[in-house]
């Protein structure tokens, strides 16, 4: 049975020019109509079965690929926040897309998942990270981002995967909650509308993301800071207590 409305037009295209034609030359002559109408219907036929054999192969693919990442770790899914998609699927540097781990499971190994001390909600805050520096860098080479937008976020980003260990150590309830906010919610906020707009609104309103990038980063270094007073109040404290146990005429 033909699948396409295309063949079966076909084919009635063709008898019916066959019929018609009848009343104007030989028989012989008209029946190569309907012969050149089931012949297309049958290319046409057999252009559907190759496309939905593809389709098929596609289809097991993917389930492969997703059945893999699922036993390879399983929690995956549930760490990637659903902002990232926003950004139009995660890619990786380069706009490169990953490797079918169908293929790619005979000739090399799947990597072990690093462990992490900072627990589930935090590695998730990690990788999240990492999705955005790729999402920077592919847009960069696409030029929807320029040079400049992209190195300070980056520099951004480099400051954020630095800090977010010592933030976990420091466990300032409030901080924390700031910190998760501004990667989650607030830089995402700023450069996924950026890259909607036009070539020259982003000229026009580049700066804009510029300092909410600027923003973001004083912040940093305001958290940083916190961090610097609590490491000197240790120091001070252990310098001390060095020195009223071994110091001079003890």
């Amino acid at each position: 049975m033909l699948r396409s409305k295309w063949g079966l037009a076909s084919i009635i295209i063709g008898y019916s020019a066959g019929y018609i034609s009848t009343f104007f030359v030989h028989d012989a002559i008209a029946l190569v109509f309907p012969i050149l109408g089931t012949m297309l219907a049958s290319v046409i036929r057999n252009a559907e079965r190759k496309v939905a054999q593809l389709a098929a192969e596609r289809d097991a693919a993917n389930a492969a690929a997703a059945a893999a990442a699922a036993g390879g770790n399983p929690q995956q899914a549930q760490r990637i926040p659903p902002a990232v998609q926003s950004f139009g699927g995660a890619s990786r540097p380069g706009g490169q897309p990953a490797a079918n781990p169908a293929v790619a499971a005979p000739q090399q190994a799947a990597p072990e998942p690093r462990a992490s001390d900072l627990g589930p909600e935090w590695d998730s805050i990690m990788e999240y990270i990492g999705t955005i520096e790729d999402m920077v860098l592919l847009e960069g080479e696409k030029n929807n981002l320029d040079n400049e937008i992209v190195q300070r976020t980056l520099s951004l980003l480099v400051r954020l995967n630095r800090i977010i260990p010592q933030l976990v150590a420091f466990n300032n309830g409030d901080i924390n909650h700031k910190i998760k906010r501004l990667v989650l919610k607030d830089l995402n906020g700023a450069i996924t509308p950026f890259l909607h707009l036009s070539g020259e609104a982003k000229r026009q309103n580049r700066r804009l993301l510029l300092n909410s990038i600027r923003d973001i980063d004083n912040q940093i270094t305001t958290y940083t800071s916190f961090i610097e007073q609590k490491d000197l109040m240790e120091l001070r404290n252990k310098a001390e207590l060095i020195h009223q146990r071994y110091g001079a005429g003890n």
